[in-house]
């Protein structure tokens, strides 16, 4: 821990008192709870929640804590809100739990695309074609595109080009973990390429299990991230010019240009070592196996919105396998979870009109006020600082800023439209909206409001 940090820590319950003041009276949500009969000096567990105690069921494999309780009662508020076929919401919601309407649709949702990769002639042309898919979904292909702040600057916000998400853990590629999930990870993909009428289905699940253990092999650990070298920061011309397959074509697939002389963005790499391996390896394989690569991660992208068979086969091996549950989420947790991941700007701003009055709000905000002078207190009074350490301290706190409830311009997608009977189609509209509003944020201030 950094030694401001320890210092505010330290002195910061020498202010609260005068900061605060004395209690003399609890909101009705806390005493609501309480059971103010109890003698607190004597028995101050049942004093602060004897009354919520006796009112609720516990069974006996719940975990009873602070954020458990709350996001309890905040599932209650959101199924509510699913529930109420509010604009857009609705629409989005209804299309995921429609699952009759996904099993007849089968594989329509991503043929366009699947022949797309299918029916590519030559290297550039299936790299290019998965950029375009990348883009107007969300894919991660072999390089992922984002925009944050730059390090050199945190100001400002800056395009980096880094090492997409792997499958899964890291560590189950190399043994000895490989050798407990390469039969039920040869299984999954037996089952998705067999449901997506792959030509080759064993040939291709040996062509992917190569190229992901290879990629496996140069994710950086966290030593190398430790002592990792600064990111190389290039023109997209020169991106273009030194990874032409790797980074050049993904830039083009999402609407940059990379000629010389049109533009001065730059992109930040993390991982150079990363990108000259993968413009050997891409390089190094047949047009057939690219294609194979690409469609697999299609195919592994959009198994958890396709039909029950592909579902199935992606929660059989991520979530039995991986993660070691023993029993599958329904229908409603997986839609619930979706909503969240997807849109959830959109849900918060419902859930904040119920939930965050103005009242409430005020008393946030008043408790975060109060908190920072009392840490300015204990800075003020801290006799054993000297003043050069009380002075940075102070000027740290002076540039703390606190946002309440949730974002300022959230999220809602005003251009958009939810059709309850294309999940699929509802997804890629939200990533095409995010992406486009990600990437615009380039070379930009930054915005900690957003």
């Amino acid at each position: 821990m950094p030694a401001i940090v320890k210092i505010i820590v330290a002195i910061v319950s020498t202010g609260v008192a005068s900061a605060f003041g004395t209690i003399s009276e609890f909101p009705t949500e806390l005493t609501s709870l309480m059971d103010q009969t109890v003698d607190p000096c004597t028995d101050f567990d049942s004093y602060s929640w004897e009354t919520w105690y006796n009112k609720t069921t516990l069974h006996s494999n719940d975990t009873i804590n602070v954020p458990s309780v709350l996001r309890a009662a905040a599932d209650k508020e959101i199924e509510k809100l699913l529930n109420a076929k509010l604009p857009k919401l609705s629409g989005f919601y209804d299309a995921c739990m429609d699952t009759a309407t996904l099993d007849t649709l089968g594989l329509v949702p991503i043929e366009a695309h699947l022949k797309a990769i299918r029916s590519a002639n030559s290297t550039v042309e299936a790299i290019f074609r998965g950029a375009n898919i990348s883009n107007a979904t969300g894919v991660e292909l072999f390089v992922k595109l984002s925009v944050s702040p730059d390090a050199a600057d945190v100001t400002r916000n800056v395009l980096k080009a880094v090492h997409p998400e792997l499958p899964y853990g890291q560590e189950y590629f190399h043994e000895p973990l490989w050798a407990t999930v390469e039969k039920p990870y040869r299984a999954y993909l037996a089952t998705i390429f067999t449901l997506a009428g792959h030509a080759e289905v064993e040939t291709a699940i040996d062509v992917v299990i190569a190229f992901e253990r290879a990629s496996a092999g140069v994710v950086p650990s966290k030593r190398r991230l430790q002592e990792a070298v600064t990111p190389t920061r290039l023109s997209l011309s020169d991106a273009n010019a030194s990874y032409p397959l790797g980074l050049g074509l993904p830039l083009q697939g999402f609407g940059f240009e990379v000629h010389q002389g049109c533009n001065t963005t730059t992109v930040l790499v993390d991982d150079p070592y990363y990108l000259d391996f993968l413009e050997k390896m891409l390089s190094s394989l047949s047009v057939d196996d690219l294609k194979t690569v690409i469609e697999y991660k299609v195919l592994n992208f959009n198994a958890l919105y396709l039909s029950t068979p592909f579902v199935k086969a992606w929660f059989d091996f991520y979530v039995m396998v991986i993660e070691g549950r023993k029993e599958l989420p329904s229908r409603a947790m997986i839609c619930r979870g979706q909503v969240q991941t997807s849109i959830g700007e959109l849900l918060g701003s419902y859930y904040l009109k119920e939930v965050w009055t103005d009242e409430i709000a005020a008393r946030a905000d008043s408790l975060v006020l109060k908190l920072k002078a009392a840490f300015k207190t204990g800075l003020d009074s801290a006799g054993w600082l000297d003043d050069t350490t009380r002075g940075k301290a102070k000027d740290k706190l002076s540039k703390l800023t606190h946002l309440l409830g949730g974002p300022k311009n959230p999220k809602t997608y005003p251009t958009l439209t939810f059709d309850p009977k294309a999940y699929i189609a509802n997804l890629n509209k939200v990533s095409v909206f995010d992406t486009a509003f990600n990437l615009a944020q380039t070379d930009t201030v930054y915005d900690k409001q957003i």
